[in-house]
């Protein structure tokens, strides 16, 4: 007698490699999915936090920093329904120098390392600091009150919430300068 066809068996042990594949193949897909709608909602996110910023730094440029508090929050959320999804937080600080005496100490091992290197090996043509650490603490202070005064770390992050994913966020941070605010003697 001859054979024709296949057997029970053979059908059934292709029919658990075709399953397998199969399964293997729809969970790789499944990821992928989920992959490019988490990029999708990543780049809207980085592309509402420049939104936020722009909006900001054209406040600024119009108003200028008009409080003084050291933090500032604000949140909010969007009013285009199609972000509807995301909210947002914005934190604006004024920057916290270190006290002058840190900043007068540091200048001064500064200033001795270079000495030490320049008088350990001079260079043709090389010329001493006239900077000195008396000479610093003078200006030392005006300067850092100035710069506390100009400037402003400003804080923005983006949330949302995705199947699976829990409190997702994009942070960005960018420091601003008003120079209304810096007083010139």
């Amino acid at each position: 007698m001859s054979r024709r066809g296949f057997t029970l068996l053979e059908v059934m042990v292709a029919m658990a490699i075709l399953a397998g594949a199969l399964l293997g193949l729809t969970l790789s897909v499944s990821r992928s999915v989920a992959a490019s709608h988490h990029a999708r909602l990543m780049t809207q996110a980085t592309f509402l936090c420049r939104q936020l910023l722009v909006q900001l730094e054209d406040q600024f440029i119009v108003d200028g920093f008009t409080d003084d508090a050291l933090v500032r929050e604000d949140k909010g959320e969007f009013d285009d329904p199609a972000f509807r999804r995301f909210r947002w937080t914005r934190t604006i600080e004024k920057i916290r120098l270190p006290s002058v005496d840190q900043i007068q100490s540091a200048a001064t091992r500064a200033i001795e390392a270079s000495q030490q290197i320049s008088t350990q090996a001079p260079r043709p043509g090389e010329r001493s600091s006239p900077l000195s650490p008396a000479a610093l603490s003078g200006m030392l202070g005006p300067v850092k009150e100035m710069l506390e005064q100009g400037i402003r770390r400003v804080t923005v992050r983006v949330l949302w919430d995705e199947p699976g994913r829990p409190d997702q966020a994009v942070e960005v941070v960018a420091f601003y300068t008003d120079m209304r605010r810096i007083p010139i003697p």
